[in-house]
């Protein structure tokens, strides 16, 4: 949070002159006016996970705490990450406070420090999805609240440093700047700011593994503690497992996650449409005998697309499995489904008349990028890898067949929405509603539709499109962790 600490120009100038002399002239250590400057080594320590660490130390990171005003508590541009001051708090309240010299001493101090730390850390894992992706410490500043002529304030900073050099290691250590000021906000001891450079993503290892479900052989991504809360995803048209990659990389440090990619989707088998029934009733089935394969006897269900008919299928066949739900851009009320889906409407009403329209249209180049794109006036931001992959598997052979056997099926969701609504007014299920605004394929409307059956239900309406996960990975992976809290 924002010391509202005034710090003078004076100051401002001999840190700022510190911190450039040590960046580019290699100075080992420059100390002024409290600052301390560390070398600035090698990056990165291979194979050192922070991670893992926090777990051979023993330390589980407290709720990232909640802003006390209006400001984010985290804010990155480019690879840096900028954290807001972070105060030693628990439940919204300093719990260390007082003056260095007057109130408390300086171990109290460095108690402070700890906690502050332990904080930031944890708003960076909720932003980034894992400490993993930090690969380096860049600045710490570290304001103490001091009474007379204390000196003691590089040792209450320690209390910090000390932390994120168990965490990181010693080579990320960063730059550090130590004051000693009047008063914090809340009475605080000790307030922190920091900055890390991160990187892109960093992936923790996942198994791509396959099983045999009714004589298929279905392939699932699997990642994370078995031990964990369990998070089954299902994907949508014309994806796979794939699409949920990038969770893959930013939940799986705390969460059991399990991707699998349904028949004719893939690399799971693609029986032929002559003698398979693709419908989303005989997917579901499949799905629910998948989870008893591999044990799974308590989830979250993530439904995005046509995840949504295959998971409130599980849901009201086996609720006790269920733990929460997590809709992103899934439809589970008419008019949900806008005007674009009248020819779609006429081609269930209609087959034979219509079949030949409803494939070229489904399975062309242009539908496949406006599913990802939608309206965004910001299309640099989507990878065409994206749809241009997507476009070659539907291409492929007997692809035309199943995804309209599917897509026929498509109708028999819509009669069975009132069915999906009751069980979810009944039952008020934990859920989280994720929705890309520049969605074309559902109507805005339907995140509030879903509030409506579950007046408790958290609602998120993202700067994304239909695969939200293309461009809001990191928010959506922050939301998904404060959720699942």
């Amino acid at each position: 949070m924002s010391s509202g600490v005034s710090i003078t120009s004076r100051l401002a100038q001999v840190w700022l002159v510190g911190l450039i002399v040590a960046l580019f002239s290699g100075i080992g250590r420059a100390n002024m006016t409290g600052i301390d400057i560390a070398p600035s080594p090698p990056t990165t320590t291979p194979g050192r996970s922070a991670e893992q660490r926090l777990k051979e130390l023993g330390i589980t990171l407290p709720p990232a705490p909640e802003p006390f005003g209006t400001y984010a508590e985290a804010v990155q541009t480019g690879n840096l990450l900028f954290l807001t001051g972070m105060l030693p708090t628990e439940g919204g309240r300093a719990t260390i406070i007082g003056r260095v010299g007057a109130e408390i001493d300086a171990g109290a101090g460095r108690k402070a420090a700890h906690l502050a730390a332990l904080n930031a850390l944890a708003v960076a894992r909720q932003h980034l999805g894992s400490l993993d992706r930090v690969t380096r410490i860049v600045r710490l500043g570290v304001f103490v609240a001091t009474a007379g002529d204390v000196r003691d304030q590089p040792k209450v900073a320690d209390g910090a440093s000390e932390l994120l050099q168990d965490v990181f290691g010693k080579d990320r250590n960063p730059a550090r700047s130590v004051y000693g000021v009047a008063s914090l906000p809340l009475g605080a001891a000790v307030e922190l700011e920091m900055t890390f450079e991160v990187a892109d993503g960093v992936d923790p290892p996942t198994s791509n593994r396959t099983t045999k479900i009714d004589g298929l052989s279905i392939f699932y991504r699997e990642a994370g503690p078995k031990d964990a809360p369990t998070i089954l995803m299902l994907h949508g048209l014309p994806s796979s497992s794939r699409m949920f990659q990038p969770l893959f990389a930013r939940l799986s440090d705390r969460y059991h996650l399990i991707a699998p990619d349904y028949p004719g989707f893939g690399h799971s088998d693609w029986p032929d449409a002559k003698i398979f029934a693709y419908t989303f009733d005989h997917y579901a089935e499949i799905m629910n005998h998948f989870t008893e394969a591999l044990g799974l006897s308590r989830y979250t269900l993530y439904m995005q697309d046509y995840g949504g008919p295959v998971g409130f299928r599980m849901a009201l066949a086996h609720p006790d499995r269920i733990e929460a739900l997590i809709v992103q851009d899934a439809v589970a009320h008419n008019e949900g489904l806008g005007a674009n889906w009248k020819p779609r409407r006429a081609f269930w009403a209609d087959r034979a008349a219509n079949e030949s329209a409803l494939r070229t249209n489904l399975l062309s180049l242009a539908t496949t990028r406006t599913r990802h794109v939608g309206n965004d006036p910001n299309v640099e931001r989507y990878d065409p890898d994206l749809w241009t992959d997507e476009f070659a598997f539907l291409n492929q052979p007997g692809q035309a067949d199943i995804q309209s056997d599917l897509f026929y099926d498509y109708r028999t969701n819509v009669d069975a929405y009132p069915k999906w609504q009751a069980w979810m007014r009944e039952r008020q299920p934990r859920l989280l509603v994720l929705w890309g605004k520049y969605d074309l394929s559902f109507e805005s409307s339907e995140p509030e539709a879903y509030r409506r059956d579950v007046p408790k239900a958290e609602v998120h309406v993202l700067d994304a499109g239909h695969f939200a996960l293309d461009t809001a990975a990191d928010q959506i992976a922050g939301i998904v962790r404060g959720f699942m809290k």
